[in-house]
């Protein structure tokens, strides 16, 4: 049995908390994604709606009209996936965030800019979106725009469009690939490395939880806590063990990434 009391202090650790909360995420949700798209290489529309419904973004997506249950048609899927796929070997190719970005804008204004309002496939732009779906074709040093993690970055105002440039402009900044590539290093000299896990996504918790209200995060923690209680003494400590490996090489990397973000006025 794991000691509740030092579990309570491990998991009021960010880079712990991020890390075994993103193990969790990624063994209930991504992996089965990812392997799937390993196998085909590429998106479908099942798992375009399936993502969809997961990271919460599917109420961006246009319903058809006469669907009583409002769910995404696999015609509108089948585009979105389309879309995202069509630039799949370009996304593997971007060497920096904000040329992938750029890449990603492509397909939002695809997705949204006919001019027939019905043959929309998307409610505005659909950018946070897009960001998500892509990571799924090409994970590796890319990372998903959410309005949390901007707000961890001080990135508070603007339109969504506006919003992710600075974001991506802000990681490129504090180099968010090298250090991904660095903590991905360090979970394969440690023995802690698996098929289809990136680390990149511990960032991306990190940052959540960062902007996340106290009440939130108590409750992830709860969750977390829970979760570890449920998979048994030796799961658990290889897990806490992974965390504490990121705290203890790579804290205040992950730190710098929200101590040094731009001031924003307040107006009064």
């Amino acid at each position: 049995m794991i000691d509740s009391c030092q579990l309570r202090r491990d998991l009021n650790s960010l880079p712990v908390l991020a890390t075994i909360r993103y193990w969790w995420w990624w063994a209930s949700h991504d992996l089965a994604y990812l392997m799937r798209i390993g196998q085909t290489g590429a998106i479908d529309a099942q798992l375009v709606k399936s993502i969809a419904k997961d990271y919460g973004i599917a109420r961006g997506i246009r319903k058809e009209e006469n669907d009583p249950d409002g769910e995404i048609s696999p015609r509108r899927a089948t585009r979105i996936a389309e879309a995202v796929n069509r630039r799949g070997r370009g996304f593997r190719a971007c060497e920096g965030l904000t040329d992938r970005f750029t890449l990603c804008l492509e397909i939002v204004t695809e997705l949204n800019g006919s001019h027939d309002e019905s043959d929309r496939l998307t409610h505005n732009d659909f950018v946070s979106g897009v960001t998500k779906l892509s990571w799924f074709i090409a994970p590796q040093g890319w990372t998903m725009f959410d309005r949390l993690a901007a707000e961890a970055l001080g990135i508070k105002s603007g339109t969504a469009r506006k919003k992710a440039a600075k974001f991506y402009e802000r990681l490129t900044k504090v180099e968010f690939i090298g250090l991904a590539k660095e903590m991905n290093a360090a979970l394969d000299h440690n023995g802690l490395a698996a098929e289809h896990f990136h680390a990149e996504r511990i960032v991306d918790q990190y940052l959540w939880l960062s902007a996340s209200n106290p009440v939130a995060r108590s409750l992830v923690i709860d969750k977390v806590g829970a979760f570890l209680d449920a998979i048994g003494s030796e799961q658990s400590r290889r897990l806490l063990k992974m965390g504490e490996m990121i705290e203890g090489g790579f804290e205040g990397r992950l730190q710098n990434l929200i101590s040094e973000r731009p001031k924003t006025s307040r107006k009064k």
